[in-house]
């Protein structure tokens, strides 16, 4: 989920920071630039983490301001495919359900991505999961109403869990000819040998180059960030995902029988 990344970019400091050092100066334009911002194909910073070389400054023609090649590492949230995280639901809708991470929002799990049988119960704006329908009767024959105690439920503020089923990655460029979208996807679906593979789409001049394992970051210069940003869809399709409480019981019998053991 966290990771380290190393980035080579060109900091720039301007006079009224000299007095505080170069050390102080960099890593603070550096946590100014940084966190929250999404890089393509790499993730979410979260914070830096050091710094590892530092150039000389350069001072340009015209501008006081001081610049440095500086190369770091920083904190980076990106999930791998198939991997179990936990959070907090914050709006469900006939098209699905989105969660929260609390620093990171844009998590949405798909209807179709929803253990089946289902329905969406739009007056209490809730997904519900018809387990009560998977007995060997058939439902023809269950003529009586489930108990809405016993409905397995989703609702806003639930806490869920949910796998990792898609990771997206989309950058826009701004140009005199227009915008131009480059897209990444990572899925479970196209795995080859049991990983995920890479997908680029619509491929455009200024995507961030990679060289000596660093991520050069000149796509940011003069101060223009890209827009990029970072979905990733989940999936609530495997058994002890969904809420905690639906596998409370499980849990606790798995749990008897290895102390048993």
């Amino acid at each position: 989920m966290f990771y380290l990344a190393t980035i080579a970019d060109t900091i720039r400091v301007p006079p009224s920071q000299f007095a505080h050092g170069d050390a102080k100066s960099l890593t603070d334009a550096i946590s100014r630039k940084f966190p929250g911002r999404t890089i393509m194909d790499v993730g979410m910073v979260i914070s830096l983490f050091d710094v590892l070389t530092v150039g000389s400054a350069l001072i340009h023609a015209g501008d006081g301001s001081a610049h440095f090649e500086i190369v770091f590492r920083v904190v980076v949230f990106k999930p791998f495919v198939g991997e179990i995280i936990e959070g907090k639901v914050t709006e469900c809708s006939s098209e699905g359900i989105r969660i929260s991470l609390e620093f990171f929002d844009n998590i949405v799990v798909p209807y179709y991505n929803i253990f089946e049988p289902n329905h969406y119960d739009s007056k209490k704006r809730r997904w519900v999961w018809d387990d009560h329908k998977n007995g060997d009767e058939e439902e023809e024959e269950d003529t009586e109403a489930p108990d809405e105690d016993d409905e397995l439920e989703i609702k806003k503020g639930d806490v869920v869990r949910f796998s990792v089923d898609t990771l997206k990655f989309k950058d826009n460029s701004y140009s005199v000819k227009g915008v131009h979208s480059n897209e990444t996807t990572m899925d479970s679906k196209s795995a080859t040998n049991g990983l995920p593979v890479r997908k680029r789409t619509e491929s455009f001049e200024g995507t961030p180059s990679f060289a000596e394992g660093a991520i050069h970051s000149s796509s940011t210069a003069g101060g223009k960030r890209p827009n990029c940003e970072m979905t990733i869809l989940g999936s609530i399709k495997q058994d002890g995902l969904g809420s905690p409480e639906w596998w409370a019981g499980e849990e606790e019998e798995e749990d008897e029988d290895a102390m048993e053991e």
